[in-house]
């Protein structure tokens, strides 16, 4: 009988105590909770005194991306030469980091630091728009953009990551009467992509830093309308994927970087 009510008490003292646990974890969270409220109210009001709109439909509780160390792989580079030249390519050192891949219509070059390029091509294309599409599904590019009028002109992309844009990895691909004639751009491999430590830059912070980068260079804008972060290819002694805030205004696109705080205008 005596163990029996022992157990009674143990067993309430654990419901107090998830309780007394529950009660904290949900007083934390409404004081998260009004800490973010008054912080996107002091950077409204803060904007406002600047004569500076500030998009309702931002979200300031947008998290930072983390950077990625990038390593080549020629096997997706002899990938994408192969399907623009039309046939399986032959690959080159050029030494200096540079290869080329030969195929049956033409050369394409891959540096190490992502981009390629290929002139004088000669690779007949029947359906222009499906043969882009293609491509950029294959190769995880995004955003098409077609400036096609009587099977010559040029289609545009950007690589992107689980739907982020990598700033520096563009594709353009140019056609002449239904012929693909040259084709330059950025690729990347994120198959073997090794996430960096690094410290994170809020969103609020990244806001912050442009107003004062608007102040001090006077840039003119009336209005920020859309934030997001993205990544950008940095191609020094190693790839790497590097976060920025991309703030787009009423007038031009700028850049935050994440790990300096710079604010550049793209």
């Amino acid at each position: 009988m005596e163990t029996y009510r022992l157990k009674n008490i143990a067993i309430l003292i654990l419901l107090l105590l998830n309780g007394f646990l529950l009660l904290l974890l949900g007083y934390q969270y409404l004081q998260a909770r009004r800490a973010e409220t008054d912080t996107a109210g002091q950077l409204q009001a803060l904007y406002e005194a600047n004569e500076l709109k500030l998009s309702v439909q931002i979200d300031l509780e947008e998290q930072s991306l983390t950077p990625l160390n990038l390593s080549r792989r020629s096997e997706t580079e002899r990938a994408i030469a192969s399907w623009l030249l039309g046939s399986e390519a032959a690959a080159a050192s050029q030494g200096g980091g540079i290869y080329s891949y030969e195929g049956d219509h033409g050369t394409i070059q891959f540096r190490s630091g992502g981009s390629f390029d290929g002139s004088r091509l000669t690779l007949p294309v029947d359906d222009i728009t499906e043969f882009c599409r293609q491509f950029c599904q294959q190769f995880g590019y995004e955003d098409l953009q077609f400036q096609v009028q009587n099977r010559t002109g040029s289609v545009t992309a950007v690589q992107q990551l689980s739907g982020v844009p990598i700033s520096g990895c563009g594709l353009t691909l140019r056609f002449e009467r239904g012929m693909l004639t040259s084709v330059s751009g950025a690729h990347v491999n994120l198959e073997d992509a090794v996430a960096a430590p690094a410290e994170r830059m809020t969103c609020v912070t990244a806001l912050v830093r442009f107003l004062d980068y608007r102040t001090t260079a006077g840039i003119v804008c009336g209005a920020v309308e859309e934030i997001r972060c993205v990544y950008e290819l940095h191609s020094g002694p190693s790839l790497r994927l590097l976060p920025m805030w991309r703030i787009d205004t009423d007038t031009y696109t700028y850049f935050v970087d994440c790990a300096t705080g710079e604010v550049t205008r793209h």
